[in-house]
């Protein structure tokens, strides 16, 4: 059960405690008259609960229980008057609030027209009605009324509007989280991949290009032993031999390797836009990167603890900041390294550090550098991770 619906419960059942007691304590004329509101009052709420709790599945008994309500509750008003017109005006909050189509607004809008018909006529006589003076004297106070019934029935739509919207918010949050955390995943199986068709090929790479020399070079060794006694400059022909194939493997092998690394770089400009490709891959979150090229000089375990925050910070923005807009700033200037996260999403008005942040807090005192924070008032939040190269005699690029 939602919170708006206890709330609507728990007023319904204040409300009919309360005319309940107000019927009771009215005087009548005769007992007829008293069992007959009571009875009428009973129909009422036993219906509602028919409506509420077993009729609301079935569209057809749910409107045929609601004109019930809506009939008895006008002539229960009409028959003893005062508070129990609230009757009505909590039948409009739960036409709007809990249905919708054609049939929703035809209910709401008789209902209204029951509402101004009583509240506005329930005094006076048809003569009077027909007569030009009563609607020279009234006019202004059937429009008031009027405007303030269509005020309440507009403040009533437009929460349910929000409601709505913040249903679709959350819904499409969900899906986004869902979305990227899947992205994620399949993000680490492309790579877990990769590196096994790497791995085979170098090994394929291996097999084809020393396999024959090595084989080879076993050969010429197991002859040399053989003959060593025998033929002593054979012997060292053959020696002289394996060291060719040696040099020849060790070349080959190196080639190998080398054309591997050179078909696949990997640099940091390069992670860090796979990281954001995937993220955009989804069409709701834009990421952009303003990269320095200088960062690559940087030392590999500072280009891996940047891509590392960078991926926390990205994660953080879009899970707790509702972000769809996020700008990474890196540059290396001046001695000094700055990487510049900033996002458009909700913010904070107090910021209270999770794992993440403490995480890259504690990676990035190890390396001596400082966190800053920037969140106060304003829509967005931002995050600075500083470093300096003279700092401790450390140096940041490579030597």
């Amino acid at each position: 059960m939602s919170k708006l619906w206890r709330l609507n419960h728990y007023l319904y059942i204040a409300s009919r405690i309360l005319i309940g007691i107000d019927i009771i304590r009215r005087p009548y004329s005769s007992t007829n008259e008293l069992l007959f509101n009571f009875s009428l009052f009973v129909f009422i709420v036993v219906n509602d609960y028919l409506r509420m709790y077993h009729f609301y599945k079935v569209s057809k008994r749910y409107y045929q229980s609601m004109f019930a309500t809506m009939i008895a509750s006008s002539i229960l008003i009409y028959h003893i008057r005062g508070y129990s017109d609230i009757f009505m005006f909590i039948i409009v909050y739960e036409l709007i609030l809990f249905t919708e189509g054609k049939l929703s607004k035809l209910f709401i809008t008789l209902e209204m027209m029951f509402i101004l018909s009583i509240t506005m006529f329930i005094n006076i006589n048809i003569q009077d009605i027909l007569s030009i003076s009563f609607w020279k004297e009234n006019t202004v106070d059937l429009l008031m009324s009027s405007v303030g019934f269509l005020f309440y029935g507009f403040m009533l739509y437009a929460y349910r509007d929000l409601r709505k919207e913040k249903r679709k918010v959350d819904r499409l949050h969900k899906e986004l989280e869902l979305s990227y955390k899947k992205l994620q995943e399949q993000s680490e199986e492309i790579e877990q991949l990769s590196i096994s068709k790497e791995r085979n090929r170098l090994a394929g790479e291996i097999h084809d290009n020393l396999g024959h020399n090595l084989i080879a070079l076993n050969m010429n060794l197991d002859v040399a032993a053989k003959i060593v006694d025998k033929d002593i400059d054979k012997a060292k022909d053959l020696i002289n031999k394996a060291q060719s194939i040696t040099k020849e493997s060790i070349e080959d092998l190196r080639k190998a390797v080398y054309a591997l690394k050179e078909e696949r770089p990997i640099t940091l400009r390069d992670s860090i836009d796979r990281l954001i490709d995937n993220i955009q891959s989804t069409g709701k979150i834009k990421v952009k990167l303003d990269f320095d090229d200088k960062v690559e000089d940087l030392l590999p375990e500072y280009k891996s603890m940047i891509h590392s925050s960078i991926k926390e910070l990205i994660t953080n923005s879009i899970k707790h900041g509702n972000s769809n807009l996020i700008n990474i700033d890196i540059k290396y200037k001046d001695s000094k390294l700055i990487i510049r996260i900033k996002d458009n999403g909700t913010g904070c008005s107090q910021l209270i550090k999770g794992n993440g942040l403490l995480g890259i807090e504690d990676k990035i005192a190890k390396f001596d550098g400082r966190v800053n924070y920037d969140f106060g008032n304003k829509k967005g939040f931002e995050i600075d991770l500083i470093f300096y190269d003279e700092y401790k005699n450390i140096n940041l690029t490579k030597t």
